[in-house]
Parts: structure tokens; C-alpha cells; sequence
């Protein structure tokens, strides 16, 4: 037997009807005229806009921006909603100060002529805190401190004539800005001393916390030019219980708290600076845990002047004092006793409202700006909590 020869198999009916549509569409799109071009858009316009209006309950958060230093940001935050408002350029590791009116931000900063290198410029920049716009600038000695944003590395004398800027050369010295006369007045070296605690009751007093213990005071006359300096006795022990450079202020009142965890007032009204007392808030059970404080605002002090909320972490030791908060603990500065505790949520940064009624933190892991309504009892009520505040953010005050 022949095999019998397989019938070709014709083209499916579908796939030539596709075919014959796909045709048609061809030849109609090309008898079709062209579309005609829409409308041109309207040309934008950049407008600003300000804060007049906004709430006062507001948050200035520092961020280094370390990734990309040369272009340091200042952002300020609506505390309650969580709201970005706006946000100031700080340049190359700029620190910055309010004013006691909260009115302007100085903000003491450099600039490369091209942006990673070139000639250097420092500048003591005067931003207002209602338009966020620049006032103006006076050009600084080249030799400004660029650190990390630390408190006290910028800030204005109490009669809110004199901005004094932080030097490192690596000598310290400090620039007296004259606000009124827009101009440098002198240049005071302090060696081994460093940062500026103003007085508040003296229009042009301040004092500095020195590395050999003792705390240096400097009276400026009415030129911003030195008139007296004296120095106090030995207040600390660097070598077995240093302070944080960070201090928290009321009036002539400043605290300043040790890296084991005791909290000292000073004075600093006078021509030279005292002790007034000093309490430690960890007893002995908390010490064999190793219980310390820890970060870069590692406290806050209430406006009152009755409590202090610490940053604490447990199993501290030599070296651990920036660690961000196992636990916050709530102390009765009179007593130096705990009164509340609460979650830590890696609180590096501490600062409470000028009014009392919050208290605002920032976390050394994320960068998240945490914010919570305080009452008497220590207790913490939820408010806000911006994811990320910055990316590498420490320093944070209030506008109220």
C-alpha cells in the first residue's frame, strides 16, 4: 500500500480577517490628516510665599546632610501637624542660633567659590523666620569651627547686639559679629574653651566650658570689645566624669549633665561663673547597669525649671555617651529623683517648647522628629512623628 499524501491546511478564517482589518487601518490612516498640535501651555510663574499666618508651634531642625555637605539644610517644621514649612540652605557644616524673639536665624556657614573647592568664604548669614528670605551677611575671618551642629557653637549676646561665632584653627577663638554695624568687632582667643553660654541678664556677658574643668567668663563693652575676663575654680573632672558640651538655658541658669548622670546648675550672671548645685539622677542599682546618658542634646530642661527629660542607655561605658536613648527618664531637678520613664525610640537630640507644653526629639537611628504634649506628671502624650526629619539631623529648637 502507497501512503496516502496529508491535505495542506489552509490559513485560519480569524487570522486573515485580522489581517484584512489591520490592512484597511493602514490604508485609512494614511488618507487621514495630520492631528493638529495642542495648545501651548502657559508659561509658570515662581511666587513665594511666607509663614505669616502659620502656626507659631514650630520646630527648626539642623541636618548636617553629610552625604552632601556643602549643602546643608535648616527645615522648620509645623510641630502639631508634622508639615514641612520650608526650609533655609546652610552651606558647608553651617551652624545656627535664633534669636531670642525668634524673629531671625543666624546661621554661621562656608562656601567653596566651586562648590567642592575654591577660594573660601565664611559668613555669618541673618535669615527671617516669618518669610524665610536673607536679610544679609557679614564675611567672617576664614577660620570657623565646621563641626557637627552643637548648640553654643553660634549665638547672640543678651541684648541680641553681638552674634559670637565658634573659631578653629585648630586654635579656638571666638568672632564678635556686630549686628547694628553689620561688621567683625574682634576676634577673642579662648584658648581651651569652647562654645558660648550667653548671660541673659548682662546685655554682652558669656561664659565657656574649658577642658581643664573650670569655665571661663568674658564681658564685652559696648563695642563687643573685651573688658574683662576671669575664670572660675575647677567645676568637673574631665578625666573621670566629663560634661556634654550641650547646655540647657533659663535666663542666667544653665545645666549641664555628665557622662555618668549627674545634672549641675550654673550661674553665669556674674563675672564669673558659680556652681549652684548638682544632683546625680542614677543610684547605685542603676549604676551596676550601667546606666548613663547618651547622644547630642542628650537632655531637655522644662522651662520652669522643675523637671529634666534624659536620654538614657543602660551598659554604658567609656565611649558610649553619644548612644541614642534605651529609655527617657523624667527627673525632678530639685531632688535628682526619677519620677516616669518612657521609650527611648533612639532619642539623641532633646528640646522642649519655650512654652513648656511639648516636648520635641529626634532619633540617632532614622532621623525621625518625634513630637509629644507634656504634662506635670511626666507623662507623654503622642502628637507628631516625621518619618524623616533629615539625613543626618542633631540639632533641633523651638520657635515658641
Amino acid at each position: 500500500m502507497t501512503a496516502r499524501a496529508r491535505p495542506r491546511r489552509t490559513a485560519r478564517p480569524w487570522a486573515a480577517a485580522l489581517l484584512m482589518l489591520a490592512t484597511s487601518a493602514g490604508v485609512a490612516a494614511s488618507k487621514a490628516k495630520p492631528a493638529e498640535p495642542p495648545p501651548e501651555l502657559p508659561a509658570e510663574t515662581l511666587v513665594g510665599s511666607t509663614l505669616e499666618g502659620a502656626t507659631s508651634e514650630r520646630v527648626y531642625v539642623g541636618d548636617v546632610a553629610i552625604s552632601h555637605i556643602v549643602d546643608g539644610r535648616l527645615r522648620v517644621f509645623d510641630a502639631r501637624a508634622g508639615k514641612l514649612l520650608g526650609m533655609i540652605n546652610t552651606g558647608y557644616a553651617g551652624n545656627f542660633a535664633l534669636s531670642e524673639k525668634a524673629d531671625e536665624v543666624y546661621v554661621a556657614t562656608t562656601y567653596l567659590s566651586r562648590g567642592g573647592r575654591g577660594e573660601r568664604s565664611d559668613i555669618l548669614e541673618v535669615w527671617d523666620t516669618q518669610t524665610l528670605a536673607f536679610k544679609y551677611e557679614v564675611l567672617l575671618p576664614p577660620k570657623r569651627a565646621q563641626t557637627l551642629n552643637y548648640r553654643g557653637l553660634v549665638r547672640p549676646t543678651g541684648n541680641g547686639r553681638f552674634v559670637l561665632v565658634q573659631n578653629a584653627t585648630p586654635a579656638t577663638s571666638l568672632t564678635v559679629v556686630d549686628l547694628a554695624e553689620r561688621k567683625v568687632s574682634t576676634e577673642v582667643p579662648t584658648p581651651g574653651c569652647w562654645g558660648v553660654l550667653p548671660a541673659a541678664s548682662h546685655p554682652s556677658r558669656f561664659a565657656m566650658l574649658c577642658g581643664d574643668g573650670k569655665l571661663a567668663t568674658v564681658t564685652l563693652d559696648d563695642k563687643g570689645q573685651v573688658a574683662d575676663r576671669q575664670v572660675s575654680e575647677k567645676v568637673f573632672d574631665a578625666d573621670n566624669d566629663a560634661w556634654f558640651h550641650s547646655a540647657e538655658q533659663i535666663g542666667d541658669r544653665y545645666w549641664f549633665a555628665s557622662f555618668k548622670g549627674t545634672l549641675t546648675e550654673v550661674d553665669v550672671s556674674g563675672a564669673v561663673a558659680q556652681v549652684k548645685g548638682a544632683r546625680s539622677i542614677v543610684n547605685a542599682a542603676q549604676q551596676k547597669q550601667g546606666w548613663r546618658p547618651g547622644g547630642y542634646q542628650a537632655f531637655a530642661v522644662h522651662p520652669s525649671g522643675r523637671w529634666a527629660v534624659v536620654s538614657m542607655h543602660d551598659k554604658g561605658r567609656e565611649g558610649s555617651h553619644k548612644t541614642p536613648a534605651k529609655q527617657l527618664w523624667v527627673v525632678d531637678l530639685e531632688s535628682g529623683k526619677r519620677l516616669a520613664t518612657a521609650p527611648g525610640q533612639g532619642s539623641a537630640s532633646l528640646t522642649f517648647s519655650r512654652s513648656g507644653k511639648r516636648l520635641q526629639a529626634l532619633d540617632g537611628m532614622t532621623g525621625a522628629l518625634r513630637v509629644w504634649d507634656w504634662n506635670d506628671s511626666g507623662r507623654l502624650k503622642p502628637v507628631a512623628t516625621v518619618k524623616a526629619a533629615g539625613e543626618a539631623a542633631l540639632q533641633l529648637e523651638s520657635h515658641d
